[in-house]
């Protein structure tokens, strides 16, 4: 069996997981994906891309408060796997996808604020009758 290497950029060691995206729309909902494998780097690339879409535009629709939550959460389950790999090798000049900022260190995460302000919101209505 041979080992896997990643679809961008060729490299070994890579894992095969996938990276969902989630944006609402109010009434509907719209869902994307990204399919490994990928080497260390370019999975942590596309997770922080695919993750911050949707810290951005998930939250925007009734149910898609939830869905996003859960496509967050699969994520970080993936990121895990991909997290653990060891350095890419490399030939000389040739690059793997940057990783970038980590996902909380990004604009995208004030995106955050959209479920926990409704939190509070919900809170205080059940606090105070209404």
């Amino acid at each position: 069996m041979s080992e896997l290497s990643c679809r961008i950029c060729h490299r070994t060691p890579a894992a095969n997981v996938r990276f969902h995206g989630h944006q609402g729309l109010v009434v509907l909902m719209r869902f994307s994906r990204i399919d490994g494998p990928f080497c260390r780097d370019c999975g942590l690339a596309a997770y922080r891309d695919m993750s911050a879409t949707t810290l951005v535009r998930g939250w925007w629709g009734m149910l898609s408060v939830f869905a996003a939550a859960g496509v967050l959460v699969v994520n970080a389950v993936q990121r895990g796997k991909v997290a653990r790999l060891p350095e890419p090798e490399r030939a000389r000049n040739e690059r793997t996808l940057d990783p970038g900022k980590p996902l909380l260190d990004r604009s995208a995460a004030y995106g955050l604020l959209v479920p926990a302000l409704l939190l509070v919101f919900v809170g205080w209505s059940v606090v105070n009758g209404g």
